[in-house]
Formats: C-alpha cells, sequence, structure tokens
C-alpha cells in the first residue's frame, strides 16, 4: 500500500476527473486512504460518485457551503461513516461571473461576499464543524493560486479570495 495505508480522508470539491482535487483524491487512495467525497448538488453528484466508486469509496456526501445545516448533516455523516478523519482537502471556489469581468473596482458587495464566503469562509466553516472528528496530527489542506499575489486577467475577485486563504 503507502504511507496513508489506515488513514481516512474527506475531499470536498471535486469536479470532475480533470480537477485537481480528483488528482489528489487518487494520489490519496493510491497511497492507501480510504476516501469520503462531497457533492454540491445533483448535477455534480452525477460526476461526483463514479469517482467514488472508482476510488472505492461508498462515503459521499451532499455539501452546499452555503448552508448551514449541511454541515451539520455532514458532520453526522462522516460520525457514522468514519467516525474519525485524518485529513481534509478544500477545493472549494465560487465568484459570481460578474465579480469575474472587467475591473476588480466594478465588484459589488454582493458578489464580493459570495466569493469570500464559499472560497474562504467554507475552510473554516469546514473545519470547525469537523474539528472533533479530527484525530490528531490531522491535516487540513486547502488550494491557492498565482492569482493570489499576481495580476491574472479575469480573475479578479477570486484573487482577494485566494490571499484570504494564504
Amino acid at each position: 500500500m503507502g504511507f496513508l495505508k489506515g488513514k481516512k480522508g474527506l475531499i470536498v470539491g471535486v469536479a470532475n476527473n480533470k480537477s485537481i482535487a480528483y488528482g489528489i483524491a487518487q494520489s490519496c487512495f493510491n497511497q492507501g486512504a480510504t476516501l469520503a467525497f462531497t457533492y454540491l448538488n445533483e448535477s455534480l453528484e452525477k460526476r461526483v460518485r463514479p469517482i467514488a466508486q472508482e476510488l472505492n469509496s461508498p462515503y459521499v456526501y451532499e455539501l452546499d457551503v452555503s448552508k448551514e445545516e449541511h454541515f451539520k448533516s455532514l458532520y453526522n455523516s462522516v460520525k457514522k461513516d468514519l467516525g474519525s478523519l485524518d485529513f481534509i482537502v478544500h477545493s472549494v471556489a465560487f465568484a459570481p461571473k460578474e465579480a469575474l469581468e472587467g475591473s476588480l473596482l466594478e465588484t459589488s458587495k454582493s458578489a464580493f461576499n459570495t466569493a469570500m464566503e464559499i472560497s474562504v469562509y467554507s475552510l473554516i466553516e469546514l473545519t470547525n464543524t469537523l474539528k472533533p472528528l479530527l484525530n490528531n496530527g490531522a491535516s487540513v489542506l486547502t488550494l491557492s493560486y498565482l492569482g493570489s499575489t499576481k495580476y491574472m486577467a479575469h480573475y479578479n475577485v477570486m484573487g482577494l479570495a485566494k490571499a484570504a486563504l494564504e
């Protein structure tokens, strides 16, 4: 097996088999980890379930990070199914389309808040919710991007969100 044999992890934010979160999940699985996955909605569930099956995981949970009740449900499901976690991978980012167009200075307060809630605060809420299930020495990983430190065309508010994660 590998260095993650016997370890349990939650992968949040797999979009498809080309996403970075998928690559991370695949590597963790190849090293022996037991994995659980989340999906945002019914459309993404249809993509995530086959990935979970490919990686030998029956654990697939709905998680819309903008809905507090989803976090409570996730906690209960993970506790029941896995008991504890050794790592969490947070690969969640979103900004409304209008927040990625034009100038950053044209970003509405609503679009800014949405980008920060989904892309940044979700990591805090996820970690706080699952903290009682984290084993000693557990790890929490989130993903950033070069746009957090350098200008990237059409990245706008996401640059600020990624910088906030860092």
